[in-house]
């Protein structure tokens, strides 16, 4: 899955992957295999939060923000998280 890698400030601990075609993750489904893949998941239904080193929250747009300041840890992250979802169903027209 292609997708963008965004530092908000050069002060933030934290970067945010935003996918390059927009796409809606099914979260409950996510949830589940991650879960499956060792992830400790929690859902607040919105979002998932994936407990960890670092803590990653996963939106239903497919972003992700990743709470660290280094950018080769939040890429291997992210990357886990979007190989372990597998596809997501595309984003309904509005």
């Amino acid at each position: 899955m292609s997708y963008y890698l965004l530092k908000p400030c050069r002060t933030a601990t934290a970067f945010i992957s935003t996918l390059k075609k927009p796409w809606r993750v099914d979260l409950t489904e996510a949830a589940e295999r991650l879960r499956s893949r060792g992830w400790r998941v929690s859902d607040v239904k919105v979002m998932l939060i994936l407990e960890g080193e670092p803590e990653l929250t996963l939106y239903e747009s497919g972003k992700i923000l990743v709470k660290t300041d280094d950018e080769k840890a939040a890429r291997e992250a992210i990357d886990r998280v979007y190989s372990a979802i597998g596809p997501v169903a595309p984003l309904a027209p509005a």
